[in-house]
């Protein structure tokens, strides 16, 4: 109960793969879930949170739900019980058209290119999740050893 979950979405293996590897330092207190499509995807999301845990964080590849013809994160920010969830989109070679459908319409948090830096997606994972964490009420306290510092101090100023 009250896990935090991170899933992964793409239908080639390898960058599956090494997205989770460069992110293996967040596996002591999130759980990694792989997923090859996008009906994989939201079947598991539904999973998780029928069971009462959180996704802190969707990665997806561009994935199309074949029961409903849309995006995988088009999906997600339809829904409700995600409206806390983090969007990252990774992808290669995208038009403009696809770029604008993922900012207005899928609210993606973040985007990066196939070749992307693995610290830098570590550290900005790293803030999104302490975003997650504060947006949902959780407390921080007990995620704070592999959140993101300078967010956490951040948030404490806005209180003051």
């Amino acid at each position: 109960m009250d896990k935090l979950h991170l899933v992964c979405v793409d239908e080639d293996s390898e960058v599956t793969f090494k997205l989770l590897h460069d992110l293996a330092p967040l596996t002591e207190f999130l759980t990694f879930t792989q997923c090859h499509s996008a009906d994989e995807a939201i079947t598991k999301l539904d999973s998780i949170d029928r069971q009462g845990d959180f996704v802190a964080i969707l990665v997806s590849g561009l994935t199309e739900c074949a029961e409903c013809a849309k995006q995988l994160l088009d999906v997600i920010a339809e829904d409700t019980r995600f409206d806390h969830t983090k969007r990252i989109l990774i992808a290669n070679d995208t038009s403009k058209e696809v770029l604008i459908n993922a900012i207005n319409v899928a609210h993606i948090n973040r985007f990066y290119e196939l070749d992307w830096d693995a610290e830098l997606l570590l550290q900005q994972v790293r803030v999104l999740l302490t975003k997650y964490i504060f947006a949902k009420g959780l407390d921080y306290e007990k995620y704070q050893s592999q959140l993101d510092s300078e967010t956490i101090l951040k948030r404490m100023r806005k209180r003051l």
